[in-house]
């Protein structure tokens, strides 16, 4: 039987079961969680809304709806991306130590991050994005600030020269960063000049920078650099990146470790 600690615990648990089988009954859950299937039907419920996976008739399991059809079929490439995702955002969620200032830019992984520091203390969050100050308020019990800075129509990330400062004024142990891509000199991209800007300054801010990424884009035109591969402290990265782009971040010199969760883990030498 599998332990069922906390709420939060056994929604992570049921995560990776669902990943890792494909699909599982309300029932068999109920079973290995010890608990209710109403309790099971609640979780299932909040992992939907979360977008981790999808219910069907008394299960749960990663599908994606066609374009064009009525019916619902597997999307593994959806689900493989899901679960990376989650990998990359658990292992540099282990980075973070009790009582550190950290801050969180902007990213679908970084956001992610937020449920495996449920048990850290004391934690000091500084963040960019608005959903993600929402995710903390629900998930932890900590001092958490915004940047500050302007709005885009439409999006949740804050940018421009408060933002800018805010990173640059506040003193940061760690700061965790998501890539889009990787250019042919080895610098990391971000997907505009805004974000670019303030992950500049959270960068040379703090003393510790970990940057995450999804098989990113080598391709400079994909973004604009915001560091240096060499100017990090961690770079962490699926092993589904194509082998251009592994040889681009070899060629700076990072030392590499291959981690059993499918992570590839860069450090500076």
């Amino acid at each position: 039987m599998l332990s069922n600690k906390s709420s939060l615990k056994r929604r992570l648990q049921i995560v990776e079961l669902v990943r890792k089988r494909g699909e599982v009954s309300v029932d068999e859950l109920s079973q290995v969680f010890d608990v209710s299937s109403v309790t099971i039907r609640s979780d299932l419920t909040y992992l939907e809304q979360q977008r981790y996976l999808l219910r069907s008739f008394g299960k749960a399991r990663y599908l994606a709806q066609k374009s064009g059809d009525d019916i619902l079929v597997p999307a593994s490439d959806a689900a493989m991306r899901k679960a990376s995702e989650t990998a990359l955002a658990r292992f540099a969620a282990e980075q973070v130590m009790d009582s550190e200032a950290v801050m969180l830019g902007a990213g679908e992984i970084v956001h992610k991050m937020i449920p495996f520091l449920a048990d850290r203390a004391n934690l000091s969050l500084l963040v960019q994005d608005v959903s993600v100050a929402q995710t903390v308020q629900r998930f932890l019990h900590c001092e958490v600030l915004l940047t500050g800075g302007q709005l885009e129509h439409g999006s949740t990330v804050m940018t421009g020269p408060d933002a800018e400062a805010a990173v640059s004024r506040r003193p940061i142990d760690l700061c965790v960063l998501q890539a889009s891509g990787v250019d042919r000199d080895g610098n990391l991209l971000t997907a505009d000049s805004a974000l670019a800007r303030v992950a500049q300054a959270a960068r040379r801010a703090a003393r510790r920078t970990i940057v995450v990424a999804f098989q990113p884009v080598l391709d400079e035109r994909s973004g604009v650099a915001f560091a240096s591969a060499q100017e990090i402290d961690t770079l962490l990265i699926d092993d589904g990146i194509d082998p251009p782009t592994m040889e681009t971040v070899m060629r700076k010199g990072l030392q590499l470790q291959r981690r059993d969760t499918g992570i590839l883990e860069f450090r500076a030498s």
